[in-house]
């Protein structure tokens, strides 16, 4: 049946976005955008949290970037040291949250995505894009467990500060 073949094509051509985007030297290339020197697992937790709005709960956090909890612990304690993240606790609850080194970070990470996105579809047409971001966000709005927080990251210039109000 054709709708079965294009389904299957759809599906393997994700698998090869998911492959090309998570390749350790991509990566790599992303991190080389940002003064921390940052492995894949750490610039996929800066763009959790940064997508996040700029502050995730810690099992969220985890659940989000597939790590258990003594990997994200670890994590987010490396992260802690290199001035990109603050572990909040409050009460039994412990929030991730970016600090200012860590919103920078995360702009520019958005910035070098943008970058690499953007240089993929150069020749496209704008309503081609146009069509395209509606058809791929209306795909993953459907997808099982998929929130909005995964579908509309918060722009880079609207995280919130890490200054604690007065």
């Amino acid at each position: 049946m054709a709708v079965d073949r294009e389904i299957e094509s759809i599906r393997d051509s994700l698998v090869r976005v998911v492959a090309e985007w998570s390749r350790n030297d991509l990566q790599a290339s992303v991190a080389a955008e940002l003064d921390a020197p940052l492995d894949a697992t750490e610039v996929r937790a800066l763009y959790t949290v940064g997508a996040g709005g700029g502050s995730l709960g810690f099992s969220e956090l985890a659940e989000r970037a597939s790590l258990s909890r003594p990997t994200a612990s670890k994590l987010v304690s490396r992260m802690s040291a290199q001035g990109l993240f603050d572990r909040i606790r409050s009460g039994r609850t412990v929030v991730v949250r970016l600090t200012d080194d860590g919103i920078e970070s995360y702009a520019r990470l958005v910035a070098a995505g943008q970058q690499m996105v953007g240089e993929a579809l150069a020749g496209w047409a704008p309503h081609e894009i146009a069509d395209f971001q509606t058809r791929l966000s209306r795909f993953v709005v459907a997808l099982p467990g998929a929130s909005r927080a995964t579908v509309s990251p918060v722009p880079p210039d609207t995280v919130p500060s890490t200054q604690e109000e007065t």
